[in-house]
C-alpha cells in the first residue's frame, strides 16, 4: 500500500493539468490583485481615512479573494473549483482503465490496495491545486493590507453574529482564513474525487471531466431558486460569505466523502479491467 501511495501521489503532483490548474487559478488571483489589492493599498498611501474617519481602512480579512463578496474574481474562481480540482489527477483513473494501464498495476498490487491509493493522491492534489492560489492571494494581500482587526460597525462582508466562528474572524482574522482555506482544500478534495466516482459512467473521458463542474452549477441554481443561496457551495468556500448553518458544511463534507469514497470502492473492485 505505501508504495502504491507513494507513486500515485508523485504521478498525481507531476502532472501537466497540475501546472495548468495552477496556472489558471494563479492568474484568477492575480487579476483580483490587481483590480482590488493594488488600489486599496494606494488608498491607504493617500491617507484618504484621515478626512472620514468614519470608514474604516481596507484589511486582509475583508480584502482577499474570498474575503467580501462584491468581486468578481472571486465569484468566478469559486465557481470553477470543481474544474481546477479535476485537472491534475481527476479523470487519472479513467485514463489508466482506457490506455490499459490497470492490467498491469492489479497484476502486482491488490486491486483494493491502488483503489486507496488512487483515491488518496486524487483528494491531495485537488486540495493542492485549490488552495495555493488562494494562499498566494492571502499573502500578497498581507503585503499591501495592513492585517487590522475587522470592523464590526461598518465591516467590509456580511459577516456578524449569526455566523458561525464570527468571534474568531473578529478576534483573529487569520486563523479564521486559516480555517477557509483548510475549508476549500476539503471541498477541492471532494470535488476531484467526484471525478474519480464518475469514472463509470460514461465512455467518454471529457462527459466524466465535467461532472464535478455540472453538479456545483446544478446546486448552485438549485439553492438560488430555492432562495436557500447561502446553502450552494460556491458560497459556503468563501470566508467572506461566512456559514450561517454548521450542518450545511458537514453534510456537504461528509457525504462528498464518504459518498465519492464509497462509490469509487465499490465500483472499482467490481469493474472488470482485462
Amino acid at each position: 500500500m505505501k508504495q502504491i501511495l507513494k507513486i500515485e501521489i508523485s504521478r498525481a503532483f507531476r502532472t501537466k493539468g497540475m501546472l495548468f490548474s495552477l496556472i489558471g487559478g494563479c492568474v484568477l488571483s492575480v487579476l483580483h490583485i490587481i483590480q482590488y489589492q493594488i488600489p486599496a493599498h494606494q488608498t491607504l498611501l493617500q491617507r484618504a481615512f484621515e478626512t472620514a474617519p468614519i470608514w474604516t481602512p481596507p484589511n486582509v480579512a475583508g480584502t482577499w479573494i474570498a474575503g467580501n463578496g462584491y468581486n468578481l474574481e472571486g465569484f468566478a474562481y469559486f465557481l470553477v473549483v470543481p474544474i481546477l480540482a479535476m485537472l491534475p489527477y481527476g479523470v487519472s483513473y479513467f485514463s489508466d482503465q482506457e490506455q490499459g494501464v490497470l492490467k498491469n498495476i492489479y497484476m502486482r498490487v491488490k486491486r483494493r490496495d491502488y483503489l486507496k491509493a488512487k483515491y488518496i493522491a486524487t483528494f491531495l492534489s485537488g486540495g493542492f491545486a485549490v488552495t495555493v492560489p488562494l494562499l498566494i492571494n492571502v499573502l500578497c494581500c498581507m503585503c499591501l493590507v495592513p492585517n487590522l482587526l475587522p470592523s464590526t460597525i461598518l465591516p467590509q462582508n456580511g459577516i456578524c453574529a449569526v455566523y458561525v466562528w464570527n468571534e474568531i474572524y473578529f478576534s483573529n482574522p487569520l486563523l479564521y482564513i486559516a480555517i477557509f482555506l483548510l475549508i476549500d482544500f476539503c471541498f477541492g478534495g471532494i470535488f476531484a474525487c467526484v471525478t474519480l466516482a464518475a469514472s463509470f459512467l460514461s465512455d467518454y473521458k471529457m462527459v466524466v471531466a465535467i461532472c464535478p463542474f455540472f453538479l456545483q452549477l446544478l446546486l448552485h441554481v438549485a439553492c438560488t431558486l430555492l432562495n436557500i443561496w447561502e446553502y450552494s457551495s460556491v458560497y459556503v468556500m468563501q470566508a467572506g460569505y461566512g456559514i450561517k448553518q454548521i450542518w450545511v458544511l458537514i453534510a456537504y463534507l461528509i457525504i462528498g466523502f464518504f459518498g465519492t469514497f464509497f462509490i469509487f470502492m465499490y465500483k472499482g473492485e467490481r469493474t472488470d479491467a482485462f
